[in-house]
């Protein structure tokens, strides 16, 4: 059996004093940081996910630091033989404790298993997007960028970041991440949105911003939507 105490010393032999007076000043939550790099928190996750008796951790795990939240969700992504239900649980589990914009950015992204069950995965997450935590519904907005930002997903996509309520600012910040990805990749499709200011001024302009810092969209392009902006 994977004890707490065992995670918690592992955790705290992995902390750097430097580093974590550098994520202090990077992540807002309420945790406390131990400042561990991620190649050695994805190490140790990868490490713990072979272990045969690793649901033991999952149903059992401490969160009390800002890593404790984070190796969890590392740990769920290496489980890719878990039956999606039982994945589905303990994403939820983790998604509740989630406190800032790296906790839901980094996880999210983890969760590759998603991909194989893209249906099931969208239809079990729709509810958070009306959740009235800042953090849920970010992490619907990122599970939409992630996993359905592709030719078969766009239209459904971009409607959906269309009907997340907004006026948060890290729900708003993702928005205008994934649209600006959208008008990277899905420009003709994206496009409208913004002209038909379908977002608030700050979503709007940030996502333009954003498109415009792209290596990937033409100098002309960037001319024109910066045209764009809601003054």
């Amino acid at each position: 059996m994977i004890r707490n105490e065992q995670i918690t010393q592992r955790l705290a032999e992995l902390a750097e004093s430097d580093y974590k007076a550098f994520n202090e000043k990077l992540i807002p939550t309420a945790y406390a940081i131990q400042g561990i790099r991620m190649p050695a928190l994805k190490k140790l996750a990868k490490e713990l996910s072979k272990d045969p008796e690793i649901e033991d951790y999952l149903r059992n795990a401490e969160f009390t630091t800002y890593e404790h939240v984070m190796l969890y969700g590392l740990v769920l992504g290496n489980l890719h033989a878990l039956p999606l239900q039982t994945l589905l649980g303990y994403a939820d589990r983790l998604i509740l404790r989630m406190d800032n914009w790296a906790h839901v950015d980094t996880t999210t992204s983890a969760f590759t298993a998603f991909k194989r069950h893209r249906e099931e995965v969208l239809a079990h997450f729709m509810p958070l997007k009306n959740d009235e935590g800042e953090f849920t519904k970010r992490f619907f907005v990122i599970l939409l960028m992630c996993y359905y930002m592709d030719g078969d997903n766009i239209d459904r996509t971009l409607h959906l970041l269309s009907e997340v309520p907004q006026g948060q600012y890290y729900v708003d910040m993702a928005l205008a991440w994934v649209l600006s990805v959208g008008l990277v990749k899905f420009y003709d499709k994206t496009l409208p949105y913004l002209q038909q200011k379908t977002f608030s001024k700050f979503v709007h302009n940030k996502a333009i911003q954003k498109a415009r810092e792209s290596f990937r969209i033409a100098p002309d392009t960037k001319a024109f939507l910066n045209g764009m902006k809601i003054k």
